[in-house]
């Protein structure tokens, strides 16, 4: 079994595993509700019940965000402590850095124009701001890896090579 040790991340890896975590839980949350409360006094008090939501109601920006956080916190955890497994350097012609920041960007795209756009006559909820500011943390973290180029360094804390 992989001995778990968290210096074998990066922090751009530690900020998207974040991200995917807020996300994973924002979208059991409630995102959009609407009633709850009473009406009237004294006798006439009427309970209004309350009509919720959640992300899994929203298939595009809902589902399809939580199965992108899902997929890359599953490739970093692979990548980084099963070393039993070998992944490709490459998906075709794009490599890591570029797919962690298509998925990572696509997930708080959608999360986002739902958090935008609302849900008529609702209110938002805590489950929508936190998958919203988990996917704003999974595309930093993409970011800052595809920024770094940190699939080109070699794994174990060495020093890359010096360029020309």
């Amino acid at each position: 079994m992989a001995e778990f040790d968290v210096k074998k991340l990066k922090t751009s890896e530690l900020v998207m595993l974040g991200g995917c975590l807020a996300v994973f839980i924002g979208v059991f949350l409630k995102w959009f509700a609407v009633g709850g409360g009473t009406v009237g006094d004294g006798a006439f008090r009427v309970s209004i019940p309350e009509f919720s939501v959640n992300g899994f109601h929203y298939f595009f920006q809902g589902t399809l965000p939580w199965l992108l956080a899902v997929a890359v916190a599953a490739v970093i955890i692979i990548r980084a402590f099963v070393p039993n497994v070998k992944l490709p350097d490459k998906v075709g012609s794009l490599g890591w850095g570029e797919l962690y920041l298509i998925a990572c960007g696509a997930a708080a795209f959608l999360v986002l124009t739902r958090l935008l756009m609302g849900d008529s006559g609702t209110d938002r909820k805590l489950g929508l701001f936190l998958a919203s500011l988990g996917s704003i943390a999974m595309a930093v973290g993409a970011f800052l890896k595809f920024q770094a180029k940190e699939e080109d360094a070699p794994a174990g804390g060495a020093t890359p090579p010096t360029p020309f």
